[in-house]
């Protein structure tokens, strides 16, 4: 199977993207002082952002693997279920985040929850551009997949 240079640069793309994602989300941190309060908060103190955290390293790791992979390896015949996979996973981890900076954004009221992103903006504007590079990562790796499924579904769909 014959690697295309589209399929490769597809793929080079949606790593970086992961790699970015997971660098900022990984050193996104701020020290706030109000009187005599310090207030020190990180992306790693929400569960659901670990899991955010490793899902981008895996999809990073996972894409950059498959680039080096031989074209003839038997491997290949797992790639796509693995990507299928990993879309899947990548799919809820960016749910997740955006689902945790939401209320960090607007608050929510009923729960008396306030908005941080006033307190801490830079710590919210480093999640944010985390959350949209991870979601350019999902939407290459996503059509990279349906160019895959299309590819090996075409000869079938053709009638003579």
């Amino acid at each position: 199977m014959a690697k295309p240079s589209t399929a490769i640069a597809i793929r080079v793309l949606a790593g970086l993207c992961y790699m970015i994602a997971a660098i900022i989300l990984l050193l996104t941190h701020q020290t706030v002082r109000a009187q005599s309060l310090t207030i020190i908060i990180t992306s790693l103190d929400w569960d659901g952002l670990w899991y955010c955290l490793i899902v981008y390293f895996i999809g990073c790791f996972y894409n950059f693997l498959v680039i080096f992979l031989p074209a003839g390896s038997p491997l290949w015949k797992t790639v796509i279920a693995i990507d299928v996979i990993l879309n899947i996973a990548v799919g809820a981890s960016i749910g997740v985040g955006w689902e945790i900076y939401t209320p960090m954004k607007r608050g929510y009221l009923v729960a008396r929850w306030y908005p941080i992103c006033g307190v801490v903006p830079y710590f919210c504007s480093k999640l944010l551009g985390s959350l949209i590079s991870a979601t350019f990562g999902f939407t290459f790796s996503i059509s990279l997949l349906m160019y895959t499924l299309h590819v090996i579904v075409d000869p079938f769909l053709i009638q003579k």
